[in-house]
């Protein structure tokens, strides 16, 4: 009997005896997997070349399972039946430790399958498969492009690899159909020996592939994409992943908008039907304000994947506010803004996007009651190998200085991401909800405008025994003080910079229901977090 550890992927490889023309669209194989207390995971088996057929199947309880084989009687395969026995799983990694993740309590953020909250920290690799290199590298510590980035961000603590399959026929070596045969035919061989790969190292990290199928305009091929999902979903729907759709789901041009959504909306009604797991759903979205609102009131779509864009409109807290007020409960995440070195748009002239820029973003979107951020830095999402000798298309929009890859994978910004993640995780983020009606301030520019252009952002648990404050470069704070408080606190102010604590008081009472907010140690940005003294 084969023995799987919980929440881990393994194969079951079985052999075909039916000659079809066509053998991943004449046969269907499915397993029917049926756990000790009964739990039902059904997986369609992916055909693997020859006759071959897999199943990945990754048990989600201990015990022995026990499964059978739907399939057409020419395949020898009809009925067969058999068992696999779930063992604990032995290593450190949390996705395996706590399970497959799931919408948590109220709608407010993310969790692994036992309830253990999930803070989502995503790096983005548009280009995983098509752009970067595994057996090649020219940043001096790294022997490999693709595992030097997934080993770098694993050690800054991300949480998340945002990625995408890109099958579009322009990406190069994106292989995914044999020659002539797109939509029809899988090539195996590329699967094998470069898709495979990535999909697995990934995953052995401990790191949840959120990953797109495509790009939004490969939603006019409804049929290959439903076919391309259908693949994809067998081979790799038992790793740890977050199933986002496409990019910019809705396209560019308003005359397909309507298109895209519908047929992008089958595909994801496919994929809620073949998955098996239940892995979260979501879309990419377009870069629109106020963030746009399809698909946010169907089942299928679990939480928000918000694009703030790289500085082309203006991000306020009042349009990460106002969109999670429209749907609280569907969790929110900002998931593309100000890559680290991207180069702006704006009507005013573009700059390159700065740590400070993109941490600014970060802290507004989640102090508005956002549960997590996907970075992303220039150079890396459009794999730039090295410097181009002039700029051409795209280059000239996003990237006229020729940001690389293995300049960017340096970037200070990813590291205070990190530090990001580590300052929520100490405060409970979980238990925070933006809560601005506690501040106060008697300048003439502040007054009690919500989210005003000056006012720094605040979120608080329900019984104020944890407040944070974010204080952005352009907040200020003279004669403010914080309300609704009692009891003594402890006041700190965090360095997200630098991921250092500087503590003003140990016990600070609270007088009438307020504590006044200290001056600043500098006039970056800086959080400060009162958290209630208990003896």
């Amino acid at each position: 009997m084969m023995k799987f550890e919980q929440w881990r992927a393994g194969l079951l490889t079985f052999e075909s005896t039916a000659k079809v023309e066509n053998p991943f669209l004449d046969v269907t194989i499915v397993a029917e997997f049926t756990s000790p207390t009964g739990i039902v995971i059904k997986r369609e088996a992916f055909w693997d070349g020859g006759n071959t057929y897999n199943v990945s199947f990754a048990p989600i309880e201990i015990g022995v399972w026990d499964y059978v084989i739907q399939s057409p009687n020419e395949t020898g395969l009809n009925g067969k039946s058999g068992k696999v026995e779930c063992i604990p799983y032995t290593g450190e990694l949390p996705i395996y430790k706590h399970g497959f993740l799931k919408v948590g309590e109220q709608g407010r953020y993310l969790t692994y399958a036992d309830g253990t909250p999930f803070f989502w920290l995503g790096d983005t690799h548009w280009g995983f498969v098509s752009g970067e290199k595994w057996d090649e590298s020219n940043h001096p510590k790294m022997s490999c492009m693709f595992k030097g980035m997934v080993d770098r961000r694993w050690a800054q603590k991300f949480t998340v690899y945002q990625s995408n399959l890109r099958p579009e026929k322009y990406m190069g070596n994106a292989r995914y159909w044999e020659e002539g045969k797109e939509g029809i035919l899988p090539d195996i061989g590329f699967y094998q020996n470069v898709v495979d790969k990535r999909m697995h190292y990934i995953a052995d990290k401990g790191l949840v592939n959120a990953l797109g199928f495509a790009w939004c305009f490969s939603g006019m091929d409804i049929d290959i994409m439903k076919n391309f999902a259908r693949y994809i979903i067998a081979r790799y729907g038992a790793l740890p992943i977050v199933w986002t759709l496409a990019g910019e789901v809705a396209g560019y041009y308003p005359e397909q908008r309507e298109m895209l959504i519908n047929n992008w909306r089958e595909v994801a009604l496919l994929t809620e039907k073949l998955d098996g797991y239940g892995h979260l759903q979501t879309a990419h979205y377009t870069n629109e304000r106020p963030f746009p609102d399809y698909y946010q009131n169907e089942n299928w779509f679990d939480f928000t994947l918000g694009q703030a864009g790289h500085g082309d409109y203006v991000i306020s807290m009042r349009d990460f506010y106002a969109h999670r007020q429209k749907f609280p409960n569907k969790p929110f995440i900002e998931s593309e803004g100000f890559y680290e070195f991207v180069h702006t748009l704006e009507e005013n002239g573009g700059r390159i996007a700065t740590a400070d820029m993109l941490r600014r973003v970060a802290y507004l979107s989640i102090q508005s009651g956002g549960c997590g951020y996907t970075y992303g830095a220039q150079g890396i999402w459009d794999t730039v190998w090295e410097k181009p000798k002039e700029m051409t298309g795209i280059m000239q929009v996003f990237n006229p200085h020729g940001i690389t890859w293995a300049e960017a994978i340096d970037g200070i910004g990813a590291v205070q991401m990190g530090y990001m993640r580590d300052f929520y995780e100490a405060v409970e983020f979980h238990k925070l909800r933006p809560f601005m009606a506690c501040f106060k301030s008697s300048s003439f520019f502040l007054g009690d405008a919500l989210f005003g252009l000056f006012s720094p952002a605040i979120s608080a648990n329900d019984d104020m025994s944890t407040v944070v404050v974010y204080v952005s470069g352009n907040s200020r704070i003279n004669d403010t003080f914080i309300q609704y408080l009692h009891g003594t606190y402890r006041i700190e102010w965090f360095d997200p910079r630098e991921s250092k604590w500087i503590v003003v008081s140990d016990h600070a009472m609270a007088k009438d229901g307020k504590l006044p907010i200290p001056t600043r140690p500098d006039s970056q940005d800086w959080l400060l977090v009162f958290r209630r003294f208990v003896s």
